[in-house]
């Protein structure tokens, strides 16, 4: 089969294009003729070498395509349109010894092969069916992001109706499905936005508000937005960048909810103000099964639906990711595999 891999870490350049085996499924998997697979910023952290992993390694993590071979018992049958949960249980925590919601998941593409070939093997639980209402590259672009946004903000911030979140990063996948998710619950929205462009396509997913981080102050702005009083909840994945802002935008007892650090993972603070005004920090990674399928729910019935930024060819994985580098994105960026 052909795949995308990597046989050391660095930049696009390491990232291989060729025919290697197609793999075997095991006992209580299926194997997936991959139609389309999403990229994410994980993908790049695996290719930098920031996730150390065994080598080589395929990335991808989010696939959506249809069933080929089966080896145990499974509702599928072959060629079934399906696509992957990529939080799989680690198996090995108190959590999943006691049949309970994994403490520390594995995602497929990181902590096993990915997506970025033509065939790949999944165990059968995390198999669900392609929503009939999404294409495959539509189906590819919502799993990771959609889950990981809204386990951030419903179960970690546990965010109301009316309260107020200010997003960064809106303008990527994960932002975009913030955004989406948090309309739904009800909640006003401000985003911070760097362009027309990307400010015209958050207005269509139901943005209330825009701030440009690149001109201004963000904190001033956000609190004139907010009558001096701050937001509910900071929706976090920047990190180092962002830190101080995000904590000096909050209201006294607001939430900051984070998930990445994609601009460095070692920030400082001014932690009196944290206890002065009784904020809460919340950590939040992947989600777990029944949020999964809470999420599959709105997803099939249209409250939610991924955005595509771009659609690449398999063998042109390298522009693909230096397109997502950049920056120079609004929403998903997609492989579709032929």
């Amino acid at each position: 089969m052909k795949a995308v891999y990597f046989e050391k870490f660095g930049g696009p350049e390491v990232l291989k294009y060729g025919e290697i085996p197609t793999p075997k499924p095991k006992k209580g998997e299926a194997l997936i003729k991959v139609k389309a697979c999403a990229l994410n910023h994980v993908d790049l952290h695996v290719r930098r070498g920031l996730i150390k992993i065994p080598l080589p390694h395929i990335p991808g993590c989010d696939v959506s395509g249809t069933v080929q071979k089966i080896k145990g018992k499974s509702k599928f049958l072959v060629g079934d349109e399906v696509i992957i949960n990529p939080s799989i249980p680690c198996g090995e925590c108190r959590q999943c010894k006691k049949g309970k919601n994994c403490e520390i998941v594995t995602i497929f593409g990181y902590g096993t092969q990915g997506g970025y070939a033509e065939y790949v093997t999944a165990p059968l639980e995390q198999l669900y069916q392609k929503p009939k209402n999404l294409s495959f590259v539509e189906a590819a672009a919502f799993p990771l992001t959609f889950l990981t946004a809204w386990r951030m903000l419903k179960t970690r911030a546990n965010i109301q109706k009316g309260e107020t979140i200010f997003i960064w990063g809106a303008s990527g996948g994960l932002g975009a499905a913030a955004v989406q998710i948090a309309k739904y619950l009800g909640v006003y929205v401000i985003v911070a936005t760097k362009s027309s462009f990307s400010e015209r396509g958050l207005k269509k997913l139901g943005a209330d508000y825009f701030v440009n981080y690149v001109k201004g102050d963000v904190t001033k702005k956000v609190k004139k937005l907010t009558n001096n009083l701050g937001v509910d909840v900071v929706f976090e994945t920047v990190g180092k960048a962002t830190w101080d802002r995000t904590l000096s935008m909050l209201k006294p007892h607001g939430r900051v909810v984070i998930s990445g650090t994609t601009s460095g993972a070692v920030a400082s603070q001014d932690l009196s103000d944290v206890y002065y005004y009784q904020q809460t920090i919340l950590g939040s990674r992947m989600g777990y099964k029944d949020e999964f399928e809470e999420i599959l729910k709105l997803v099939n019935q249209g409250k939610l639906k991924p955005v595509i930024d771009k659609i690449f060819p398999l063998k042109d994985v390298a522009k693909a990711q230096q397109r997502m580098e950049s920056r120079k994105h609004f929403g998903k960026i997609v492989l579709e595999i032929k």
